[in-house]
């Protein structure tokens, strides 16, 4: 990869101008990806080619994977060969999972083991609750 063709510096509270950042931003995509196809569709745009974002991105709403391997990938810390990936199977319908609002760690189906009963004190236990 080359350096940027252009460098452009933005001061918070102050005017950015449409052109430059346009002219900015295909520079960015060259760069970073090679050899982008841009096309316009509507309201969207459509980046094909690796896109790296180094920093935060915020999306404003949803975010639509598409495509036959639609997964969510997390590096961690080191850079390795191993990574942690989020997948969903092929949905027959929409569906939606809603994880609640508190903090803790998402059992897998894996640490369910069966009840047993503890005639001692009378109870039911399974060591995903005990």
């Amino acid at each position: 990869m080359g350096d940027l063709a252009k460098t452009y510096s933005f001061t918070p509270g102050t005017s950015i101008v449409a052109a430059q950042v346009n002219e900015n931003f295909d520079d960015v995509v060259d760069w970073a990806t090679g050899a982008p196809t841009l096309s316009t569709s509507g309201s969207a745009t459509t980046v094909s080619g690796t896109l790296s974002v180094t920093e935060l991105a915020t999306f404003a709403d949803d975010v639509y994977l598409n495509g036959s391997d639609q997964r969510l990938i997390y590096e961690g810390s080191a850079a390795n060969d191993f990574e942690t990936f989020i997948a969903a199977t092929n949905a027959t319908a929409d569906r939606t999972i809603t994880f609640p609002d508190a903090t803790g760690t998402v059992a897998l189906t894996s640490d369910i083991t069966s009840p047993t009963w503890n005639d001692a004190n009378n109870i039911l236990t399974n060591s995903v609750f005990n």
